[in-house]
């Protein structure tokens, strides 16, 4: 049995006035603070309407850790700089095997925690508690296959106003990574040179590790870590065309013949996807009963640069059959739909594929909304209804396939 793939017009007004009223009443959504669990909250109570039952999943998450460990890196890192020139202009060998030392550190946590999630060093900071919530629709018949949609609640940290705007993340990231190859490069070669004094070449590459300063310096300043965006885009939008999916079939009174339908909303996002790992770790086991796949949506902006993400920037590999069933539900919606892979780090499918399920997921283009969005700029008109309206029926046109 299916369903018309569209998400009515009443529906995407649902959607635009839940995100406005949480965006109005629930402020800092940061993970683990008050606006999270409003927005939990208001979240939950409406998925208690259309779902035939609600869990919640509570959780604990250390919010600060990132930013953190990313400030300490980067300072680590203009040490070494420092470190390596004073000495190679000198011919000091021992400072330099100190900052070779201190080099592979840096990129030892750095891929641990940026590239793969690692959440070894979250215990330095302060720890707080999050939740995930979950609203299930079953099927007519018995339950032969579940999808579970999902989105997040919590809102990432605001960027300070660089020139860059949203760019300034990957940018500063990718010079970083740039700078300590370059470094590490400079002390191996230093080294294996036996340390020659007052030598040109050496005094070119202190100049040339010196230039990355300020980049570092920029890379401690460039997270405010008192303040959230709206996550209107990234985090309420997908959320509440979630729920509104749910809202339809319960409305309509539909029923897939034998897929499960779920919506899934995790909590802590943006702190190493915190909610996610806990909810596929938990139940790794218990949604073992049948095939089950996980659809997650990231960060909407328009529907006219959509994208299905099944590789991750650390390469974390998702589900090829997973893409290919929305790619063809695109097709017949005449959606158009690329593949796209992440640049740095892990996406929202990462922590499911991770723990054994079939996942990929959707959202607007990542390289779209690098050259296009500021880091300030991230409003409810900015969003059309057409896009809502393409990512509602986008989703329920691929429930159809899975139930067929």
């Amino acid at each position: 049995m299916t369903t018309f793939p569209n998400l009515q017009e009443e529906n995407i007004s649902y959607v635009l006035e839940t995100v406005d009223y949480i965006d109005s009443h629930t402020k800092n959504r940061r993970a683990g603070e008050k606006g999270e669990e409003e927005t939990k909250n208001i979240f939950l109570h409406e998925l208690m309407k259309y779902s035939d039952e609600t869990k919640e999943q509570r959780f604990s998450t250390y919010p600060g850790a990132g930013t953190n460990i990313q400030r300490v890196l980067s300072v680590i890192l203009a040490i070494c700089a420092i470190m390596f020139s004073v000495s190679a202009s000198n011919g000091f060998v021992f400072p330099v095997i100190i900052s070779l030392i201190l080099n592979l550190i840096v990129f030892a946590i750095f891929s641990h925690k940026f590239l793969f999630d690692g959440t070894r060093l979250d215990v330095f900071s302060k720890r707080k508690r999050s939740a995930n919530i979950i609203g299930t629709r079953l099927p007519r018949g018995n339950t032969e296959l579940r999808v579970v949609i999902t989105a997040h609640m919590d809102s990432p940290l605001t960027l300070r106003g660089f020139v860059f705007g949203n760019k300034a993340t990957y940018i500063l990231s990718l010079i970083s990574v740039v700078g300590n190859t370059i470094l590490f490069c400079s002390q191996l070669v230093f080294l294996f040179s036996g340390a020659p004094v007052e030598s040109g070449f050496f005094s070119f590459l202190s100049v040339v590790n010196i230039a990355f300063l300020p980049f570092y310096i920029a890379s401690v300043i460039v997270v405010d870590g008192k303040k959230t965006t709206s996550g209107i885009s990234a985090s309420l939008i997908p959320s509440a065309t979630a729920v509104s999916i749910m809202k339809q079939f319960a409305d309509d009174g539909f029923r897939f013949e034998k897929a499960e339908i779920c919506c899934l909303l995790t909590g802590s996002e943006y702190s190493g996807k915190a909610g996610a790992y806990a909810f596929a770790k938990r139940h790794r086991r218990l949604f073992s009963d049948v095939p089950t796949v996980f659809i997650p949506i990231e960060e909407i902006t328009t529907s006219d640069k959509l994208s299905v993400f099944f590789k991750d920037g650390s390469g974390t590999q998702g589900s090829r059959a997973v893409a290919s069933v929305i790619a063809q539900a695109a097709e017949n919606l005449e959606i158009e739909l690329n593949n796209e892979t992440g640049l740095l780090g892990t996406a929202s499918f990462t922590p499911f594929s991770k723990y054994g399920f079939e996942a990929c997921s959707i959202g607007t283009s990542k390289k779209y909304i690098s050259r296009t969005v500021s880091s300030t700029a991230d409003k409810l008109t900015a969003v059309r209804r057409k896009t809502i309206h393409d990512v509602g029926s986008l989703i329920i046109e691929t429930l159809n396939y899975y139930d067929n």
